[in-house]
């Protein structure tokens, strides 16, 4: 009979951990036995410069505040750039004062866990926009999940400012942990909480939360559009005529839903994606352009699949599945990657994050240089077809 002592032994360790936690303090304790990794860097030949900015939608009321607002988003961006390498590169958590706690009740954890979390280093630089180059690169809008941030898969982002695009990512106001302001002013989290709306307007009560979403995104849109309207833009080298989107969890049905409406938007990458939310008349009709989900293997839900499936099979354009075992929902974004204690409290599911990370940066640029750069498709569908220990599909009607 097979030996538990291993297992024994590791159960003693992490009560042991538990127990010098509680006697010593996590805060002074925590960041030496559990301390948190930067960011992998990008393997482009560019670096990556980023900026934020704050953007109203005069157009819209906003309907999380109990006055007559209108929509704000604070938006954050990546993009190529010539920089030296002396230019220190920016912190993960911007304003940590109002961020680490709305992460931490985002986790359910006590902040004393996260307070290191301040420290980890991006590869990106901060830079007002600035014009470095004569060619233009595409466009890429990144949407969140359900809690998140705009960055939640900033190594993602990176990866791809490095290898030539421009990558656009708002806080969803109220829907995501925390938006901050350029002017300081925050929108906290309130999803399910918006105020009910009077007169010719009662119809909006009835749209789900993804109908808001996909309306920030069509105002990004909007925006890049118009870009002698707004000076934030003029130093930003990007092509506003080729668009693709990056959506996570419910970011995921944003992106589908948003790109079903919004024949601007080429192709969209789904890392996990959460299709509940789709309405059922864009599953029925399906989508034209290409689409692209990674995600695991096996939703506890088993409807979120089938819908996508009824998605994958109403469309007319190119759908690639890569469906990973052993994972969960929270691997598809960055925290695998800052602490193997995420794997040990189950909030993260991979064994080998680097590995995954690793794939999803790959087969993200190599899926939009495909279709947004017109670049040859064997280098893409051969990853799909070839990555070993995953499930994998190609629809192509």
């Amino acid at each position: 009979m097979q030996s538990n002592k291993p297992v024994i032994n590791r159960i003693l360790s992490y009560l042991m951990i538990i127990n010098i936690l509680f006697i010593h303090g996590c805060t002074i304790i925590f960041p030496i036995i559990a301390p948190f990794n930067d960011l992998p860097e990008p393997s482009g030949p560019y670096a990556v410069a980023t900026c934020s900015t704050s953007w109203t939608d005069s157009s819209r009321e906003e309907t999380f505040t109990e006055k007559h607002d209108f929509r704000r988003l604070a938006i954050k961006v990546w993009y190529p750039t010539i920089q030296e390498k002396t230019v220190e590169p920016e912190l993960y958590v911007e304003n940590p004062e109002l961020r680490l706690p709305a992460i931490a009740n985002q986790l359910n954890l006590p902040i004393s866990l996260i307070r290191h979390f301040d420290g980890v280093l991006t590869n990106s630089f901060v830079s007002d926009p600035r014009a470095d180059f004569e060619t233009v690169f595409p466009v890429i809008l990144f949407s969140h999940g359900l809690s998140g941030m705009r960055s939640q898969n900033t190594s993602v982002m990176e990866e791809l400012a490095s290898h030539g695009y421009v990558i656009l990512a708002p806080d969803h106001s109220y829907d995501a942990n925390i938006a901050i302001f350029d002017d300081g002013e925050i929108a906290e989290y309130r999803a399910g909480n918006r105020r009910v709306l009077k007169g010719n307007r009662l119809e909006d009560v009835d749209l789900s939360k993804i109908s808001i979403r996909v309306s920030d995104l069509s105002f990004i849109i909007d925006k890049i559009k118009e870009n002698n309207l707004d000076p934030f833009l003029e130093g930003i080298p990007y092509d506003s005529k080729t668009i693709g989107v990056i959506g996570q969890s419910l970011g995921g049905a944003t992106a589908i839903s948003t790109m079903a409406m919004d024949e601007r938007i080429q192709a969209a990458m789904i890392l996990d994606g959460w299709y509940i939310p789709v309405p059922d008349s864009i599953l029925s009709q399906g989508v034209e352009a290409p689409v692209f989900h990674l995600g695991q293997l096996e939703w506890s839900d088993e409807n979120n699949y089938e819908r996508m499936d009824r998605l994958m099979l109403s469309g007319s354009g190119p759908f690639f599945k890569l469906l990973i075992p052993n994972t969960q929902h929270t691997d598809f974004t960055d925290m695998p990657l800052f602490t193997p204690f995420s794997l040990l409290i189950g909030y993260t599911a991979i064994q080998d994050p680097i590995w995954l990370n690793d794939l999803i940066r790959h087969s993200a640029v190599l899926f939009f240089d495909t279709y947004l750069k017109a670049y040859d498709s064997r280098a893409f569908q051969t990853l799909i077809s070839n990555e070993p220990e995953t499930s994998s599909y190609i629809f192509i009607p």
